[in-house]
């Protein structure tokens, strides 16, 4: 009976809580997208896994003073509707696309893509390589673990049928989240309660329909392509880039292994800037907003003065 009340509350608030951006159709569904600011390129935000466009609040608005700045909710995720594939690198992609085309943004974007985003924006300009002007990763790592019947290690090293055996996952808890903890307490109080809405329903969902193993399985065979299309040269030529880590730069021997935190990144472009932000936390945006500010700056600075020749 608690649990169900608990429900109710999250579904009641939801209709209090009006999206910040537009819903903009994508083909029979919306998906939610949030721009600001004026003035090329377009910097494109795309947030972490379980994770949302107003996740970008501390970011977004600086941004925005001297830039066109969008962040947006991926398939299924806080307002917008869900898909038939929903984090599966391929549907991100089509959508993204869809999304800012539908929406009138104007590209080369600049793509800034947190945690697992950054999957996302290697493969948008693997796609789309005209529309993309530069990239900024943001503890961005090929070393997302998984467990699988008793074997465990970074998804890349386990076969797709381990992923897929491991499914259906443990149900959720028995009850949604009631408070938003460490570093999301750092958005303003309303971004919060919005928050908090969009992990009800990813709660709710979870409770619904058991999760498939196709994302985990497009985000395996992502990490091995970009592990394979560095094996020689840069692929992305001299496209400006900036790497931003929370733990220490690794030395360049350890870039050529697959084992780096950021494996490999060194290797996409010959114009690859690597910043460390000392003492932060994963969800860098929230933790050192300035950080991730100054390095859009740097590629938006980059892209200017490319234009400009």
């Amino acid at each position: 009976m608690k649990a169900a009340l608990l429900v109710c509350a999250v579904l009641v608030s939801q209709a209090l809580h009006a999206p910040p951006g537009r819903m903009i159709d994508v083909g029979g569904r919306k998906l939610h997208l949030h721009c600001s600011g004026s003035g090329a390129p377009t910097v494109v935000l795309v947030a972490g896994g379980s994770a949302y466009s107003i996740d970008w609040a501390l970011v977004q608005p600086r941004v925005a003073l001297s830039s066109r700045v969008c962040s947006y909710d991926r398939a299924g995720l806080a307002w917008s509707d869900a898909g038939p594939a929903d984090e599966t690198v391929e549907q991100t992609s089509s959508d993204l696309h869809a999304l800012l085309r539908a929406a009138g943004e104007r590209s080369p974007y600049v793509l800034v893509g947190a945690s697992i985003g950054g999957l996302y924006i290697r493969a948008y300009q693997r796609q789309f390589p005209s529309e993309v002007a530069g990239l900024v990763f943001t503890n961005s790592s090929n070393r997302v673990g998984f467990a699988a019947n008793g074997v465990s290690g970074l998804l890349w090293n386990l076969s797709e049928n381990q992923i897929r055996s491991a499914f259906p996952l443990p149900p959720p808890p028995a009850s949604p989240p009631a408070t938003e903890g460490e570093p999301f307490n750092r958005l303003p109080a309303g971004l919060q309660a919005a928050r908090l809405q969009a992990d009800g329903k990813l709660w709710e969902k979870a409770k619904q329909t058991p999760e498939r193993p196709d994302s985990l399985v497009s985000w395996r065979r992502e990490f091995i392509r970009e592990f394979d299309e560095t094996e020689n040269g840069t692929p992305l030529g001299n496209l400006p880039i900036v790497v931003i880590s929370s733990d220490p730069i690794v030395a360049d021997p350890s870039h050529l292994t697959r084992d780096g935190a950021a494996a490999r990144l060194a290797f996409l472009s010959t114009d690859t800037t690597f910043v460390v932000a000392a003492g932060s936390g994963h969800e860098i945006h929230l933790y050192q907003p300035d950080t991730v500010v100054r390095a859009i700056e740097t590629i938006r600075a980059a892209v200017r003065s490319r234009s400009a020749r």
